[in-house]
């Protein structure tokens, strides 16, 4: 079972593997660890308002971020690989 910040660095490694200048969303990320990872997405639980691997693709988006891969592109959740 991954833990969180292992479903963190699946989702980096996802965005380092994007060519770059590709646009990308939350959603994409989301479909990605429900598809790669169900068992260990449905033992993350739930927060108040959604799933807390949500949180953790948000998170990695971030860290894409700091290490200059993404920018944001203007729109809520959209984000563009650099």
């Amino acid at each position: 079972m991954l833990k969180n910040t292992e479903l963190r660095e699946a989702v980096l490694g996802w965005i380092r593997d994007l060519p770059k200048g590709r646009v990308f969303n939350n959603r994409e990320m989301y479909r990605f660890l429900e598809e790669r990872f169900p068992d260990e997405c449905c033992a993350r639980g739930q927060a108040a308002h959604e799933p807390r691997f949500h949180n953790d693709a948000r998170w990695a988006v971030q860290d894409a971020k700091l290490d200059k891969l993404a920018k944001d592109t203007g729109r809520t959740g959209q984000h563009q690989r650099v």
